[in-house]
């Protein structure tokens, strides 16, 4: 009776312990420790059950008489099928076996041994299923106080298997929590670093302004702007977006911002501008994701703009109570062809007026029931807005359009005014 209650003891000392075990590095070595010292027994081993390949794999083993080093033998990829000796036809059949004589027992796999040198004489094994999921089996081998083992024992080492089961998932668990808070770090550093490629705004003369925001759909995006300023006091003014969303969209955005940061050191037109830019881009894109954009090279003194189009969306020219997009020029996104050509526009900004660039994710912001922002209602904002700032007043309305609705896209407004 009170070897009994000494067990039952331990048992609760065992749940005790789990409980304050985080990392499956540190849980397994003490379940089998526990599990050997609940049983009295001489040795232990622990196999996980693979869904995906349908086995069990060796997780940790314990042996009081051999010790660590012979049981590095055990360390090399062990597995076991389903239904395949003791330990497989308990996770097959998801119930104890108490083997009195292992090495006359025909489902007793002698696999171990062989690698250990060690001689099973009996075997209990258990396995562990938390919620009617199979989670592996533990199993307990030659009992050190008599010759094999007793019921009392299959009713504790099954007690124990519960506890294993609570304590495998819950590790699992903070597994996982701690794998998704990483990658939260990592994104939101990530997105802080992407900001970095947001330019200042210019201080311009007077009223006069460049003003832009981006907001990606998710931490970091593919959208992208940038003001640049020439030696002649214009300004390179640029919208990209990327194709895709996310991670990759970023990556591929950051090279970009490079390229076309090297090539204005030329200080070209930017429809030349722009067949420079795609030769590059194309290096790393391949074809296989490409990227609109609209380029423009603007004087504030004078309000000329001259521009290209890649693919995007034509600015519109705003001023009070009208709303217009310019005429739209001829290129194809770039990274899409090693070779392309980019026709060229050009307009001049009277003073009052704004030109407002955006990405696609502003006419396609989406609310609850999935309905577009739409260009009508981009167009109708702008009427309605005042100039300069339109551009913010834009992004208000989009941003009030989707209500509660996450964003289907990274949204991004530019906007020149010229006083």
């Amino acid at each position: 009776m009170n070897t009994q209650a000494n067990r039952l003891k331990k048992l609760i000392q065992a749940n005790q312990v789990l409980a304050n075990i985080e990392s499956l590095v540190d849980l397994l070595p003490q379940l089998l420790r526990l599990a050997q010292d609940v049983t009295s027994a001489e040795a232990s081993s622990i196999m996980l059950y693979n869904e995906s390949k349908n086995v069990l794999e060796f997780a940790w083993a314990m042996n009081d008489v051999l010790g660590e080093k012979a049981m590095e033998n055990l360390k090399t990829g062990f597995k076991l099928p389903m239904g395949q000796g003791i330990a497989g036809w308990v996770a097959e059949n998801r119930q104890a076996l108490n083997v009195i004589d292992a090495q006359n027992d025909e489902r007793f796999s002698k696999t171990a041994d062989e690698k250990t040198g060690f001689t099973t004489k009996c075997i209990l094994c258990t396995p562990i299923i938390h919620q009617s999921k199979l989670l592996g089996v533990v199993q307990v081998l030659n009992s050190i106080d008599k010759e094999c083992f007793g019921s009392e024992d299959e009713e504790l080492l099954e007690s124990f298997g519960h506890l294993a089961g609570v304590a495998l998932v819950r590790s699992e668990l903070l597994t996982q929590r701690l794998t998704q808070q990483k990658f939260k770090t990592q994104l939101e550093a990530a997105a802080r670093i992407q900001k970095q490629f947001n330019p200042s705004q210019p201080d311009l003369d007077g009223a006069n302004l460049i003003w832009g925001s981006s907001v990606p759909a998710q931490f970091v995006g593919g959208d992208l702007y940038d003001f640049i300023p020439n030696a002649d006091g214009s300004w390179y003014i640029y919208v990209a977006d990327v194709s895709g969303k996310g991670l990759p969209a970023a990556l591929i955005m950051s090279a970009l911002w490079t390229r076309i940061r090297a090539e204005a050191l030329n200080e070209r037109d930017p429809g030349a501008m722009l067949k420079a830019v795609n030769a590059g881009a194309y290096e790393f894109m391949n074809g296989e994701v490409f990227a609109t954009m609209a380029l423009l090279r603007y004087l504030p003194e004078s309000g000329k703009c001259e521009y290209a189009m890649a693919g995007h969306p034509p600015p519109l020219l705003v001023s009070e109570g009208r709303a217009d997009p310019i005429e739209s020029t001829f290129g194809i996104p770039v990274g899409i062809l090693a070779e392309s050509e980019f026709e060229l526009g050009e307009i001049t900004l009277g003073k009052g007026q704004s030109l407002v660039i955006v990405s696609d994710g502003v006419d396609e912001a989406r609310n609850a029931k999935g309905e577009f922002f739409g260009q009508g209602r981009m167009e109708e904002t702008l009427r309605h807005s005042a100039v300069p700032n339109s551009g913010q007043a834009l992004l208000k309305a989009v941003a009030g359009w989707r209500g509660q609705t996450p964003p289907n896209d990274d949204t991004t407004v530019v906007e020149i005014f010229r006083a």
